[in-house]
């Protein structure tokens, strides 16, 4: 029998994209800590405008690289797709392939 690949490959694909967000999640959380930890230092030493001035350069700060960090796991998303499709088309032709071989053997196939 055949098996199907679909499933195989859409365990794959959500693995990764669990293990990405967990690993995201993870990431932004110490991120978080560790501003919230400057944050409360700094704010402890200085004035109400430099403390707005201050969040507003910490919050610049965190958001950029989120941005660069999503569209990174964006890319990987799609490499990783690209090569699941690879793998799918090979198994697909390797299980067809079979499929031929058994009915040609067997004499029950369409070309017998």
């Amino acid at each position: 029998a055949v098996v199907s690949t679909q499933s195989t490959g859409e365990i794959i694909t959500r693995s990764v994209s669990k293990t990405a967000d967990e690993q995201a999640r993870a990431e932004i959380h110490a991120k978080a800590e560790k501003i919230n930890e400057i944050a409360y230092d700094i704010e402890s030493r200085r004035d109400r405008l430099q403390s707005e001035d201050i969040v507003a350069a910490l919050v610049y700060s965190f958001l950029l690289p989120e941005v660069e960090k999503e569209t990174l796991r964006e890319e990987v998303k799609k490499e990783q797709r690209r090569h699941i499709l690879a793998a799918h088309s090979v198994i697909h032709g390797q299980s067809a392939e079979i499929e031929r071989e058994r009915s040609s053997s067997s004499g029950t196939g369409p070309e017998s």
